[in-house]
């Protein structure tokens, strides 16, 4: 590896993989995942690797990547000044405050390691026939699960997003399993879905939503049954307290008006009793076609359906008077 961005994103993808195993929660934070480095550095034109440094006490990969680059930095310094010997075989500790290396032991050698066979640990023997059924056991990993998301046509940002995090995707391919349009189902997780969590400090997993009911709500709006606008005040009702989609939609009377003569009754009203900004919208300020809609849905409590309340709207508002 080259630098610390490098380093850092291999370490994420291991912390994807461990989570995505279920064999940790990877938290560096917590120490469930730790990563020590080496760093070491060859002037060009030399064919070996110069004297290893290992740093560690690095709890995050934003210090993984400073803290390599740092060093590779003071390594380079070193070596521009003809002070290369000045690089020493040892172990320095990662200063978050100073951002910077400072040496905490050094290591003369091998012998320092002190490496020597353990006695207490027998030979571990893995047959052919185990690994392969382990390999076979494993589920989907990261990086075929990012593969899978590119081909469904979602774009990088949806798929790095959507893979990144293992409840996240299983709640998505569930969404999908029960017929949900791919873009939309990313998304809703992406924006409203992901906005509520971060506000909430909860995972997916703690939300009341479930994967079906945001495959209802998709379907629902898809099919006009209710409005887009109507459907973000279901979906946190959802997140926040659970229930069905048709449950509330039924309770809350929220189906979208599509009746052409009922939106025209509304629409009619709302002209009728806005003569001087109907005035100034056949003066040219057309503008105010936005007020007037906003009237109309004010009036169905949002539930006019927006493609056909525009239409009306606009053939009364050029109606010649």
């Amino acid at each position: 590896m080259r630098n610390g961005i490098e380093a850092a994103e291999y370490a994420a993808e291991v912390q994807r993989v461990v989570r995505y195993l279920g064999v940790s929660n990877g938290n560096m934070q917590e120490g469930s995942l730790r990563c020590d480095v080496n760093v070491s550095i060859r002037p060009v034109g030399q064919s070996e690797f110069g004297t290893k440094v290992e740093i560690k006490n690095l709890n995050s990969f934003s210090s993984i990547s400073r803290a390599i680059d740092f060093e590779i930095e003071r390594q380079a310094l070193l070596h521009s000044q003809g002070q290369g010997d000045q690089i020493f075989q040892e172990t320095r500790l990662w200063e978050e405050g100073s951002q910077k290396t400072v040496t905490m032991r050094k290591k003369e050698g091998l012998s320092d390691y002190r490496y020597f066979p353990e006695p207490d640990l027998p030979e571990v023997i893995l047959t052919e026939e185990y690994v392969d059924s382990i390999h076979g056991s494993l589920p989907e990993l990261p990086e075929v699960k990012r593969r899978r998301y590119e081909k469904m046509g979602l774009s990088m940002q949806d798929v790095l997003f959507l893979a990144n995090d293992i409840n996240v995707a299983q709640f998505f391919d569930a969404t999908l399993e029960m017929g949900a349009d791919v873009k939309l189902a990313a998304n809703w997780i992406m924006s409203d879905i992901a906005a509520y969590m971060k506000n909430e400090k909860l995972s997916i997993d703690e939300v009341k939503l479930t994967p079906e009911e945001l495959a209802e709500l998709i379907a629902s709006i898809k099919s006009g049954t209710i409005s887009g606008k109507i459907g973000k005040e279901i979906l946190f009702e959802l997140l926040a307290k659970g229930g069905t989609v048709k449950g509330i939609i039924k309770e809350k009377d929220l189906v979208q008006i599509v009746d052409p003569s009922e939106i025209e009754k509304m629409v009619d009203k709302v002209l009728s009793e806005n003569p001087k900004q109907l005035e100034q919208y056949r003066g040219g300020k057309t503008k105010l076609e936005g007020f007037f809609a906003g009237q109309v849905m004010k009036i169905s409590k949002g539930k006019a359906n927006p493609g056909l309340l525009n239409k009306i709207l606009l053939e009364k508002l050029t109606a010649k008077s």
